[in-house]
């Protein structure tokens, strides 16, 4: 992958894949956009003006994507985006039928535990006083106008602020003449920067009065990570280990163990739900179990082979799927100016050690974790968690 910088400062990036995929991404989000919830109303826009383009959105950027079954059809795409981005339809009525939308959804969706635990466990990582408010988030979706719409396009739909890409089989040079005839003559504009909120951590309680089921959230900053390898094999070998665990335990729990991007920062996050019928702490002392023996056993030749392996694997996945490595791709250049080799990232990942492992794993889980909870009580305190992790 090589990075192409237009006059306008947009930068171009260009995979030779099978799967023809265009996209555009921009640096706003929810963490840094002008006013309450306007980059997904901007976004909902964008979208009832083209239903073939999809989007991803996170804290700081909003991704845009296409494609076409041939390559004459994602040279179409391109023009056609390209056109989305610069000069969307911005009128009242699609405005209103976008936060129509917005408000159905956030209310249909504000009834769901899981949902409402994802909320917390964001609000009580990064800057840990904060609330989901639901009602407020509805009422600045009300008050945004045509006007803010024209002023967020203006400020971060720019050239400084925008990573388009193209993957399928094609010449480099007829593509990227292709991108910079369609999108050079986006506005240059300024470089928006981006304050990310302070991680805090911090131990909520999701209480209801009859519970579903049972479902903890478990997290740690990693966003200023260096070793990544290292991180990606721990990550393996710990969902590994957790499924084992819980089948040994006679749990039956479903586990996940994953980066999770907020507000432009990421933590490495264990998830875990079982039914209210096991008790919580049965299922928060696997996990605590888990967490300290990476912390304090060297692993074996042989999990340290399956969980390398499974740590490929999943990189190789990722950016197997044209999609989502376009995101990831325009995420670390926006934020980092550079992306890494992913070949390079694989070969570290094999060269990772047990005690690679278990230094990686004494950084991050030494770390102020953030702990949600929502099940049948009684279950362990914050304090009781920190003592199971030794």
């Amino acid at each position: 992958m090589k990075k192409n910088i237009f006059s306008n400062g947009i930068i171009a990036v260009i995979n030779e894949r099978s799967v023809y995929t265009v996209a555009a991404t921009v640096k706003v989000g929810h963490i840094n956009e002008p006013k309450l919830g306007i980059a997904s109303v901007y976004e909902k826009i964008l979208m009832l003006q083209n239903p073939d383009v999809q989007t991803v959105y996170g804290g700081t950027i909003t991704s845009y994507l296409t494609g076409g079954a041939t390559k004459e059809e994602a040279f179409e795409r391109i023009a056609e985006l390209a056109n989305l981005i610069k000069k969307p339809i911005l009128s009242e009525e699609l405005l209103n039928d976008a936060v129509t939308d917005i408000i159905r959804h956030t209310r249909d969706r504000n009834v769901l535990p899981r949902r409402q635990l994802k909320l917390l466990y964001k609000h009580t990582a990064f800057n840990g006083h904060q609330v989901w408010d639901t009602d407020a988030y509805i009422k600045s979706l009300l008050s945004i106008t045509v006007a803010d719409l024209q002023n967020l396009h203006d400020t971060y739909y720019t050239g400084r602020n925008l990573v388009v890409s193209f993957s399928g089989k094609a010449e480099t040079k007829e593509v990227l003449s292709l991108l910079e005839k369609s999108f050079a003559d986006i506005p240059a504009g300024e470089t928006q920067k981006v304050n990310l909120p302070e991680y805090t951590g911090g131990y909520r309680e999701l209480e209801v009065e009859e519970p579903r089921f049972n479902r903890v959230l478990l997290g740690w900053d990693v966003t200023g990570l260096s070793n990544v390898a290292e991180a990606n094999v721990l990550m393996s070998m710990l969902a590994g280990r957790l499924d084992r665990s819980f089948v040994d335990s006679g749990i039956d729990a479903t586990t996940e163990v994953k980066i999770a991007g907020y507000y432009g920062c990421r933590t490495l996050r264990i998830a875990a739900e079982c039914a209210v019928s096991f008790e919580m702490n049965r299922m928060l002392d696997v996990i605590c179990r888990n967490i300290s023996r990476l912390k304090n056993e060297l692993a074996s030749d042989r999990r340290m082979e399956t969980s390398r392996n499974a740590a490929m694997t999943e990189k190789l996945f990722k950016f197997g799927d044209p999609e989502a490595a376009a995101v990831e791709i325009a995420w670390q250049l926006l934020r980092h100016g550079e992306m890494y080799d992913v070949t390079n990232r694989i070969t570290a990942t094999w060269q990772v050690s047990a005690r690679d492992v278990q230094d990686i794993a004494r950084d991050i889980f030494s770390q102020p974790f953030t702990c949600v909870i929502y099940g049948k009580k009684p279950y362990y305190n914050e304090n009781e968690l920190i003592e199971k992790m030794k």
